[in-house]
């Protein structure tokens, strides 16, 4: 469920509760309606149990959903920053035809794993974040690779559109 709709939820259900009981206690003429009215006492006070349990059970899956995702948030996190930083090293060695056609393909490699890792940081705010700052990085690299030597760039891609 989603989170603001869990927190109208439990407002809702609460101030429901807060209210037949402060009605309970102060008004006597509320007291005898619910004495002579006793089925729907109990099945308002049935309604409401059901609700707060729901309530509970569903903030701690919720609870236990965001353990389980952080950890392998932060596993794929800190793939893409080891790829991303072997990206970044190899284009700025790269100093002859081997080197760079070896940083083409590391460059490929980021973006094939920033796109196979990206769903999976939606859900989560500060990796969503990491995902935008690593992809302009590789935005950043892309650019500065292709600027210096563009032929050799095109055909890393596979997109070489020279005449044979």
């Amino acid at each position: 469920m989603n989170a603001r709709i869990r927190i109208a939820s439990a407002a809702v259900v609460s101030s429901t509760l807060l209210a037949l009981v402060a009605g309970e206690l102060w008004d006597a003429a509320d007291r005898t309606w619910w004495n002579r009215h006793s089925f729907t006492g109990d099945v308002v006070s049935s309604l409401l149990i059901v609700g707060v349990t729901a309530l509970l059970f569903d903030e701690l899956v919720a609870r236990r959903q965001r353990k389980d995702r952080s950890v392998s948030v932060a596993v794929q996190v800190l793939i893409v920053y080891g790829q991303a930083r072997r990206v970044y090293n190899a284009v700025v060695a790269s100093a002859d035809e081997n080197d760079r056609t070896s940083a083409g393909e590391d460059l490929r490699s980021l973006a094939n794993m920033l796109l196979t890792a990206g769903p999976g940081f939606f859900d989560d705010r500060q990796a969503r974040q990491f995902l935008e700052q690593v992809e302009r990085l590789a935005g950043s690299i892309y650019r500065a690779f292709t600027a210096t030597a563009p032929v050799l760039s095109a055909q890393t891609f596979g997109n070489d559109s020279r005449p044979r």
